[in-house]
C-alpha cells in the first residue's frame, strides 16, 4: 500500500509536469482549468502530489500510520 502511495504521488508530480494529453484534457482538469486557470490548476496538483508523496514517505518510515 505504501509504495502504491508512492507511486500514485510520483505519477501526478510527473504527469503535471509533462502535460500528457489523457492527464491534462481529462474532464476534471479541463473544467479545473477553465474555473482557476491553467497555473492555479497546476499548483493544486503539484501540491496533491507531494502530499501523497511525502504521506508515503511517513508512512514508510513508520512515522505514521495508515490504520
Amino acid at each position: 500500500m505504501e509504495y502504491l502511495l508512492l507511486a500514485l504521488g510520483l505519477f501526478i508530480i510527473i504527469c503535471t509536469y509533462f502535460k500528457p494529453r489523457f492527464y491534462w484534457e481529462s474532464g476534471k482538469a479541463r473544467r479545473l482549468r477553465r474555473f482557476v486557470g491553467d497555473q492555479a490548476t497546476e499548483i493544486f496538483y503539484y501540491l496533491i502530489g507531494l502530499f501523497i508523496l511525502g504521506a508515503s514517505i511517513l508512512v514508510l518510515l513508520d512515522l505514521i500510520s495508515l490504520q
